[in-house]
């Protein structure tokens, strides 16, 4: 399915999660179709996956989980959608809040780093992510 889909990224939980194993399992098995889907030998004929980048997403309890932001993306535009999913979450009233303090947060970092890529701009909301593999640039 990997193959057909073709993705330019992945995203998974964090690789270790005492609290929630069923999300340190699904980053394994994300680990491992992406290795498969990219192996010659798997299928030959079909077309190979590339590389791309499998991203973590952590959004509490970063210390316990190992969990190392290296991204950092402007969810501004779309944090209203992002504030009613979190409110899906019936179960978990207590975090709502939370979440929102750490977009904020968050786009306290994006703001603090945007020098480069994003010019120097400021942002209300973003998200942190932690990037597997090695990335490629043409320049630096």
């Amino acid at each position: 399915m990997i193959r057909d889909v073709q993705p330019s990224f992945m995203l998974s939980h964090s690789q270790y999660d005492p609290y929630n194993t069923d999300h340190m399992y699904a980053t394994q098995v994300a680990l491992e179709t992406r290795m498969i889907a990219q192996a010659w030998g798997h299928n030959p004929g079909q077309k190979v996956l590339g590389a791309p980048q499998l991203y973590l997403f952590e959004p509490h309890q970063t210390e316990q989980m190992g969990w190392k932001p290296d991204i950092f993306l402007d969810i501004t535009s779309v944090w209203e959608k992002k504030r009613a999913a979190i409110e899906c979450m019936e179960g978990q009233e207590h975090l709502w809040e939370f979440y929102t303090r750490v977009a904020q947060n968050r786009a306290n970092h994006f703001q603090r780093n945007s020098g480069g890529q994003s010019g120097g701009r400021a942002a209300k909301y973003a998200e942190g992510f932690q990037s597997v593999f090695p990335r490629t640039v043409d320049e630096l």
